[in-house]
């Protein structure tokens, strides 16, 4: 019976542990979405025009729906963009099953199994794999996508406050179908491309007056207590 004993509690103790993991997931991920819709409450407001470029399923489209913005989802993956139509039906979602690049036409996309690393830059692809960050990744197949450019968009939709633009490398080409200044643009970085980021910031300095600050890794607060301009 003492067998019978250690064994009961066992398996009461990994039921217990189970809840407990998943309660503690549930809210680490409850925490996290708040930090977001703070962090990104100082850059959008209600009924404001939002851009989500490389929406892949609108995890992001879903904070800015949250604060109010009216949000133009972009996604060139057909499966993404399935999610997309069905996650957001009912919003106020306008979604475009396209890349966004320097000009309007047709490109290829190289395909991950990890849909958010599909990316038009084979440089890219080489420099993540070169330095391990990526390494496991093969992005076996390729498709030819429908491009566009953020001018056109924006003919189309009107400017936006707050254009987040996340496209695996992609960054630089994404601006130079832009020809007018964007009060806020997002841009994902990393170290090993740090050229090609530092040509973003030189082509939005350009654009207009700009401001400059960033966040490290996930982090969902400034590294900076102040925006700088560009020569500081």
């Amino acid at each position: 019976m003492r067998i019978y004993s250690k064994l009961k509690q066992y398996y009461r103790y990994r039921r217990n542990w189970k809840k407990f993991r998943s309660r503690s997931s549930k809210i680490s991920e409850d925490r996290h979405i708040t930090d977001q819709l703070n962090f990104y409450s100082q850059l959008l407001k209600r009924n404001d025009l939002c851009f989500d470029i490389g929406a892949n399923i609108g995890d992001k489209t879903s904070l800015f729906l949250q604060l109010g913005a009216t949000v133009v989802a972009v996604e060139p993956q057909e499966s993404c963009w399935q999610v997309l139509k069905r996650r957001f039906k009912n919003n106020n979602v306008y979604i475009e099953n396209c890349a966004i690049a320097n000009k309007v036409g047709k490109q290829t996309l190289f395909v991950d199994r990890s849909t958010t690393l599909s990316t038009m830059s084979q440089d890219w692809i080489a420099t993540v794999k070169q330095s391990g960050r990526f390494s496991g990744h093969k992005w076996a197949d390729q498709i030819s996508v429908e491009t566009t450019t953020l001018d056109a968009l924006i003919d189309k939709y009107g400017k936006p406050v707050f254009c987040k633009i996340d496209v695996e490398g992609c960054e630089f080409e994404v601006l130079k179908g832009l020809s007018q200044p964007i009060n806020t643009v997002s841009l994902e970085f990393i170290s090993e491309r740090i050229e090609s980021s530092l040509s973003c910031v030189n082509y939005l300095y350009k654009l207009g007056k700009t401001q400059f600050n960033y966040c490290m890794g996930g982090s969902m607060s400034f590294a900076l207590p102040n925006w700088v301009d560009y020569h500081e």
